[in-house]
């Protein structure tokens, strides 16, 4: 039941933000997203692989800190992205959020993803579509089963998800192993316009212009993993992926990394 192309309205969301602090360091000027890997800006690789795929996009909409639109408009040229401005940087679910707006009215789900995550795979995104609509999900997370995970997705004993936990923000327990996200998601339109919006509305206060976490941002993956359970709407994670597929540009050293695997892939 994988959408193929011609079949259903989906859009995908990529996240740009961040302002790239250890690539400072490193000397890297540049905005990560749009830094070059495979001889083009990483999000047009990434953005040109969703093009290349089995799925039909029907909207690709990309956030970008505010003054970044035209750096963006011209990488991506010829695409048909839709660019916008993140005015805030309040966390990824507040970029996802930011972007509710701008999807056409027929789309009914949703890929969401990172400019700077250029080596997560096709066959990761249609397979974790293809449970994501065969089990009639709200949210569905690509994970891989590894050691030491980042963010461990939790399940029950009978093995249904109860959570999704962050160990550095959030300050959870790191197990010795476990499941884990690798930043590719897939929410259905309805689980977006009703959890991500409700809990922008609880949890965002105008006057501090922040929200009421202990971070002051709105995460995204594990936001909508408790949103979405405490909604009634199904949650799920597909063991899909292989642990290189997490690798983001962070570094200098994790963009040289980047850049001989996709060489290699050549």
């Amino acid at each position: 039941m994988c959408q193929r192309k011609g079949m259903v309205a989906l859009a995908a969301v990529l996240l740009c933000g961040g302002k790239g602090s250890r690539m400072l360091q490193g000397g890297v000027t540049t905005h990560k997203p749009l830094l070059e890997v495979g001889g083009m800006p990483a999000t047009r690789f990434v953005v040109e692989g969703l093009l290349g795929g089995n799925l039909e996009f029907s909207q690709i909409i990309i956030v970008v800190p505010p003054g970044r639109e035209v750096e963006y408009d011209t990488a991506l040229n010829g695409l048909g992205c839709k660019i916008i401005a993140q005015e805030k940087a309040l966390g990824t679910g507040n970029a996802v959020y930011e972007s509710l707006d701008h999807l056409l009215s027929p789309i009914g789900h949703v890929y969401v993803s990172f400019g700077t995550q250029p080596l997560v795979r096709s066959e990761t995104i249609e397979g974790s579509l293809k449970v994501h609509l065969e089990q009639e999900l709200g949210f569905t997370l690509a994970t891989v089963v590894m050691d030491n995970p980042y963010a461990p997705l939790l399940r029950d004993a009978a093995g249904r998800v109860s959570g999704s936990v962050e160990t550095h923000l959030e300050g959870a327990e790191m197990p010795d192993r476990g499941e884990t996200n690798i930043g590719a998601y897939w929410a259905s339109r309805i689980a977006l316009d009703g959890v991500l919006r409700e809990l922008h509305q609880e949890l965002f206060t105008e006057d501090e212009n922040r929200y009421s976490t202990g971070s002051g941002e709105l995460g995204f993956p594990n936001e909508m993993v408790r949103g979405c359970l405490a909604a009634g709407l199904g949650v799920d994670g597909v063991p899909i992926a292989d642990e290189i597929e997490m690798m983001g540009i962070k570094t200098p050293e994790t963009l040289e990394a980047i850049r001989k695997v996709v060489g290699d892939q050549e």
